[in-house]
């Protein structure tokens, strides 16, 4: 997908987010603004924000974060010259959201999979067995259609070998055959298959 807080349209017209006092979102042809959507943030603050673009280019998505280890997003549809609300998360507690849409767009993965280490087993909560583990992330899926969101918290647990530093990049990078998630975890790729759990749990080696 297209990212930033400038982004250009196969027939050439722009999208800009500006946020330097109010947060606009606008819509350019031949440079001259042909509209402007206000956009109020959530309670939080606003540290900042930046557009992402569908690869159809009929949605468009303004993800922004408070500042504070919050994330949240926007959808809108692109019709003629005009973005059309179409969802607005509020901010989920996580860092380094990222976004991936269905290969049909009919569903949008965002990924709170930010690191958050150093992971020290000391600090891991545990399960109704006892048993250490660390909370790490969500993913969160939009189904576009109907508006719904649901929520998969990753749970991680720790091994013998567990390195206390770990860190690295964390999301979804791909779908493959409709419904499989590959997911860039610290340790290595994992796959996911759909409809996903409520809660995900890994046990990395």
């Amino acid at each position: 997908m297209k990212e930033g807080t400038h982004l250009t349209l196969k027939d050439g017209r722009e999208i800009l987010l500006q946020d330097d006092t109010d947060i606009l979102l606008l819509i350019c042809s031949k440079h001259e603004i042909i509209y402007s959507h206000p956009f109020t943030c959530p309670s939080g603050g606003y540290g900042g924000g930046t557009l992402l673009l569908s690869p159809s280019e009929q949605y468009l998505i303004f993800s922004f974060f408070s500042g504070e280890s919050e994330e949240g997003f926007s959808l809108f549809q692109i019709e003629d010259s005009r973005l059309v609300p179409l969802f607005e998360s509020g901010y989920f507690y996580g860092e380094g959201a990222s976004y991936l849409f269905a290969d049909d767009e009919g569903f949008l993965f965002q990924s709170l999979l930010g690191g958050f280490g150093p992971w020290y087993i000391e600090d891991a909560g545990q399960d109704e067995e006892g048993v250490p583990y660390f909370q790490y992330g969500e993913i969160n899926i939009l189904d576009v259609k109907s508006k719904l969101l649901s929520r998969h918290e990753f749970h991680v647990y720790p091994s013998e070998t567990w390195e206390e530093e770990i860190n690295g990049p964390s999301d979804i990078s791909k779908i493959t055959g409709g419904d499989t998630l590959h997911i860039a975890m610290p340790w290595g790729e994992e796959t996911l298959t759909l409809p996903l759990p409520k809660t995900i749990i890994f046990k990395p080696e």
